[in-house]
């Protein structure tokens, strides 16, 4: 298929997906973090109580610790079981290796934290998965190299040469007629390090295909997640930023603004593009494309999807689940109205309205005394 038709499928795809053209479900969302964050309903008398009850962050927030406790509270954020007597070597390997990157490599705790609590409170969380490699410099000095030594050092095509200096093994009185000679050198060395990184994903920035039946997302055929990436960035990636692309002006979603406590949104970088990070299957199989404006800056085959999904609750043969926020948003809000009426209540109570005549000592009735008399 050519750039267009690409292109163009990939929007009807995004017009029919989960996420940032559902408008309930962003409804949804965004109202779950004004719940949990207390903001007013909207239906808030002036002079009478505006009380919230904080119902939703409190089932939450006690939820939250015990099933981070499942997995970050022991050594082993995962287990690797043999099959047989066999295996046990290369299993204990693996279970090893996969948690060093987990916990250590990466920050564990933080991502656990962040994926359980989305799920929790807008439904499902994500994670995405991917190798990254980053190009590295490291400065090293030798002194006394024969000259065998330095020969294999320089062996190195990695390795550039930023001082050398030559002098003989034996000096002065003692020195032979063809002493050896010795180098004092200073080294640049650069690698390619890469290293498998794990980081959660805001969900209004996935879009899932809604014929997607349960959590996984491998068998889906269309997955989007659209970030907004700086232009150094994009080229730190290998892609090109296209000529005239426009920058990023879709910032303003409901999920970003009910999240935006203190003026977040507002003060991000303007110079951003809309990178689109496609996962969609064509003709059988399934491709990756990057897009930016209406450019493919990079396609290439995808054999897996690299984003994880969790959700608190399962909806059978459907991927958006049900959150604590849904179950508890009408409580907050019955006991919310029955606070705000008992304490109108008492206010109105402590300090009543009177009707006084020209009969009554105003002096008297001004001055409020338990057992006080009023004159008439």
């Amino acid at each position: 298929m050519t750039d267009l038709e690409i292109v163009q499928k990939i929007e009807g795809e995004e017009a029919r997906a989960y996420g940032l053209n559902d408008a309930q479900l962003s409804k949804e969302r965004s109202e779950a973090l004004d719940y949990y964050l207390g903001e007013k309903f909207g239906n808030e008398v002036e002079g009478r109580s505006q009380v919230v009850s904080y119902d939703v962050q409190d089932t939450i927030e006690s939820a939250l610790p015990q099933l981070l406790k499942i997995f970050v509270s022991g050594d082993q954020v995962v287990k690797f079981d043999a099959k047989g007597p066999e295996d046990q070597e290369a299993a204990d390997q693996e279970t090893d290796y996969v948690n060093h990157i987990v916990m250590e490599k990466n920050p564990g705790y933080r991502i656990f934290y962040e994926w359980f609590k989305d799920a929790l409170m807008q439904k499902n969380g994500y994670v995405k998965v991917w190798f990254e490699e980053k190009d590295k410099e490291e400065t090293e000095l030798y002194q006394g190299l024969s000259d065998a030594s330095l020969m294999m050092l320089l062996q190195d095509e990695s390795i550039e040469v930023l001082e050398h200096t030559t002098y003989p093994s034996v000096q002065g009185e003692y020195a032979m007629a063809q002493p050896e000679m010795l180098h004092d050198v200073k080294i640049e060395k650069k690698y390619t390090k890469g290293c498998i990184r794990i980081e959660t994903v805001a969900p209004e920035s996935i879009m899932v295909s809604t014929d997607t039946r349960g959590l996984s997302l491998q068998e889906s055929r269309f997955v989007q997640h659209r970030a907004e990436m700086s232009a150094a960035d994009i080229e730190a990636n290998g892609w090109e930023v296209p000529r005239g692309a426009p920058t990023d002006t879709d910032k303003f979603d409901l999920e970003a603004n009910a999240r935006d406590l203190y003026g977040e949104v507002s003060h991000v970088d303007t110079d951003n593009y809309l990178v689109k990070d496609t996962y969609l299957v064509v003709d059988g199989k399934r491709k990756r494309y990057v897009v930016i404006a209406d450019t493919v800056v990079f396609e290439d085959d995808a054999e897996i999807i690299p984003f994880a999904c969790i959700t608190p609750m399962l909806m059978p043969h459907r991927h958006i689940g049900r959150s604590y926020a849904d179950l508890t948003k009408d409580i907050q809000l019955i006991k919310s109205a029955l606070i705000r009426g008992q304490l109108d209540n008492m206010y109105l109570s402590n300090n009543g309205r009177n009707a006084v005549s020209d009969r009554v000592n105003l002096e008297d009735m001004l001055t409020s005394r338990p057992g006080g008399v009023v004159r008439v």
